[in-house]
């Protein structure tokens, strides 16, 4: 099994961005988990794990987060402030909602958990450094940026969210949202389940009767923000 362990440590490094970047790990968690007769199958479906929608080695997940002193199997729950030291705190508040959202799964709870975990290292840093040169496009100073982390009905630094959502691609040319691209940008929310976002896309009259393009693309987003549940206020990103 050790050749099949080492040429999946080269993988995983990959495609999970070494999170769990530890072969004595893998080769154990893999060990406890797969057997000789299952071992070809399994590195099968881990080979597709960037398209998998449930966890196809069962438990995998689990062991891996278990093994770096992240997840705690017996109580189900993460050790949120180990993962915010070892990871950082902008790869722990992207996934903060998600790694709150319990389930009598643990497997699934731990595999839901590192998959938001890697979706964080590839989208939470491109958020921040997008702001923060919308920022510094905008003139806004430090304490501006604190004020607009509470939101508010007019946008307290105007144009701020259409320079981010122009960077990041919120919207297609016919104005139509990109969702996706929204996700990606601000990782789970704490609804367990997806709202209805296009009663947040203004109608053409709607947009055109507004004061500026900045003024409907902030009210666009702060419905996001209200059908996410931040109705007292939340973080850009």
């Amino acid at each position: 099994m050790r050749l099949a362990v080492g040429l999946l440590t080269l993988w995983l490094a990959v495609a999970l961005a070494d999170l769990t970047g530890d072969a004595q790990i893998l080769e154990k968690c893999l060990g406890s988990i797969s057997s000789p007769e299952r071992i070809e199958s399994d590195l099968r479906k881990l080979a597709k794990y960037a398209s998998w929608t449930s966890e196809e080695v069962p438990c995998l997940m689990r062991c891996l987060a278990s093994e770096k002193g992240w997840f705690d199997i017996d109580a189900n729950k993460w050790h949120k402030q180990r993962v915010a030291e070892e990871l950082g705190a902008d790869i722990y508040n992207y996934c903060h909602y998600e790694l709150r959202r319990k389930s009598r799964d643990a497997c699934s709870y731990a595999h839901r958990g590192l998959r938001c975990l890697k979706q964080a290292e590839l989208h939470a840093g491109n958020s921040i450094s997008t702001l923060m040169q919308c920022s510094g496009k905008l003139n806004a100073t430090n304490v501006q940026m604190l004020q607009y982390s509470t939101l508010k009905p007019k946008e307290s630094i105007p144009c701020l969210f259409q320079c981010f959502a122009d960077a990041m691609s919120f919207y297609d040319e016919a104005g139509n949202w990109r969702l996706l691209n929204w996700q990606q940008a601000f990782g789970p929310t704490h609804q367990e389940h997806q709202p209805d976002y296009s009663l947040c896309r203004l109608s053409d009259e709607q947009r055109s009767q507004a004061s500026s393009k900045c003024a409907w693309m902030y009210d666009e987003y702060l419905c996001w923000e209200r059908l996410n549940g931040n109705l007292n206020g939340t973080n850009l990103v």
